[in-house]
């Protein structure tokens, strides 16, 4: 008994000293924490009004994502390498070993550069970005070029840029991408999904209520995101978009029909892709019926030219899906497949050249002046479609602005076309929404505009009054009076 007795005593004894360690590692934490931010001057507060968005702010997703996001990818990209090395090294050889070995070390040194808010780097080698890359960094005041510090899109797109040129340097990964297994295996999880999608939606007449669902479904899927959310959506998806529309905070889908009805022949659509996987299923989807229903003769896709953001589109990741259609072992899949190389045969469907504009850390105000090509091909189409939250924080040029602030307002003069935003919303920046839509909303979550949940469907419109003749102001002033 008194044994007994002893050893429960010890049990607490052993618990309450494991507590305690707990607490002190959990203040030497905070201390080092407040010390951190105190040294690089991070503020315990939200972003001013039309401020750029950074980790200054440590009530900013921004924040959150240097310290925290960022880092545990690096991290878990590490693990991965580790893990599947022999698989690599079945794939690219043995001399693989010592490459990955490096690539570790190098990905582990970009880490702890992130985490103690060290200068950008330069970079070094003949990539075809680089001189723009290293041009932007040297221009860079002091108070922009450290991580902490830099405008939050800068920050994100520079360390993409930066594992891409970790592995560039190697001999036998220098054009492995690091994230096409989960783009892969994000695919191959909803196969049944895309069948009852294609059952639901494919072949629909030519209609505004058909055309503003299809729209919604390529919104929708932008849930799909692997860098927030890395659930596959419900089989059932197509029924619950119904229950969606609650979350869709700005639907301007009848006005998007409008832009393409009253557009001038020939009509061209440009997609401007986000994720892999489901989402690019749903882009294609899009793209078929807009052709098939003689609301656009050509359908062009923008893709990314290096991995990018884990879930991005690339070149290889849009022709992997075209093949993995086409030679899909269900029907329904098999048969949309082959349609869409017809499309891509006659011209209908095309995969635009690779363009570094896509990754690099210019928005897209700067379009104009940096890459005037581009700018002049998409004011070609009649509509331009920029998928997901990236591209809308590079429409936006990540400035928190007021979140009642028209669209085209917030574009700075971006206008090459009428330009369509679908964007399931998984960062603080918006624009164009309802008053009192942000307080409600923050009211019930604060973290509501991490989550993927709530959506926009927007558009700015380009006025045409003529082929050549473009009226913009009317939209701005059309906008000022709402």
């Amino acid at each position: 008994m008194m044994g007994d007795k002893m050893d429960q005593s010890t049990e607490m004894t052993s618990q309450t000293d494991i507590d305690s360690a707990v607490v002190r590692s959990a203040n030497i934490k905070q201390t080092e924490d407040l010390a951190f931010n105190e040294r690089h001057l991070i503020y315990d507060i939200a972003p001013k009004t039309r401020e750029e968005l950074s980790g200054h702010f440590q009530r900013s997703f921004a924040y959150f994502t240097i310290k925290h996001r960022s880092p545990m990818m690096v991290a878990e990209m590490v693990s991965f390498l580790h893990d599947n090395e022999p698989k690599i090294m079945e794939i690219s050889g043995a001399y693989a070993h010592f490459d990955l070995k490096r690539i570790s070390w190098s990905l582990q040194l970009l880490r702890d550069e992130m985490q103690e808010n060290h200068k950008f780097k330069v970079f070094h080698g003949k990539a075809p970005d680089s001189e723009d890359w290293n041009q932007f960094i040297s221009s860079l005041i002091e108070d922009r070029n450290r991580w902490f510090s830099s405008v939050w899109l800068h920050a994100e797109c520079y360390m993409y840029r930066r594992i891409w040129a970790i592995f560039r340097r190697s001999d036998t990964l220098s054009s492995y991408d690091y994230f096409s297994q989960k783009k892969i295996d994000a695919t191959t999880s909803v196969v049944q999904l895309m069948a009852n999608v294609i059952t639901g939606m494919r072949g629909v007449q030519r209609s505004q209520q058909n055309f503003q669902r299809m729209l919604k479904l390529a919104l929708w899927s932008n849930r799909c995101d692997l860098s927030i959310n890395k659930e596959a959506p419900n089989e059932e998806f197509l029924t619950l978009m119904a229950d969606f529309e609650s979350d869709l905070l700005v639907d301007e889908s009848a006005d998007i029909w409008r832009v393409l009805t009253e557009a001038w022949d020939p009509v061209y659509v440009d997609i401007v892709c986000d994720n892999a996987g489901f989402e690019l299923f749903t882009d294609l989807l899009l793209a078929e019926y807009l052709i098939d229903s003689g609301l656009a003769c050509k359908v062009r896709f923008h893709v990314k030219a290096i991995p990018w953001f884990i879930s991005d589109v690339t070149k290889q990741d849009f022709l992997w899906m075209l093949n993995f259609l086409r030679r899909h072992e269900i029907a329904e899949i098999a048969s949309f497949g082959r349609q869409l190389r017809r499309f891509m045969r006659d011209r209908s469907i095309i995969l635009c050249d690779t363009c570094y504009f896509w990754t690099s850390p210019h928005d897209c105000s700067q379009m104009k002046k940096r890459l005037p090509c581009l700018y002049v091909s998409l004011s070609e189409a009649a509509l331009v479609i920029f998928k997901g939250d990236l591209n809308y924080r590079k429409l936006l040029g990540d400035i928190n602005w007021e979140y009642t602030a028209p669209l085209i307002a917030c574009l700075r003069g971006f206008l090459p076309t009428s330009v369509c935003a679908l964007r399931a919303i998984k960062s603080d920046i918006y624009c164009g929404l309802p008053v009192c839509t942000v307080e409600w909303l923050t009211e019930e979550d604060p973290h509501w505009m991490r989550t993927g949940k709530k959506g926009v469907i927007q558009v700015a419109t380009m006025h045409r009054l003529s082929g050549d003749a473009l009226v913009e102001d009317l939209q701005c002033k059309h906008h000022s009076k709402e």
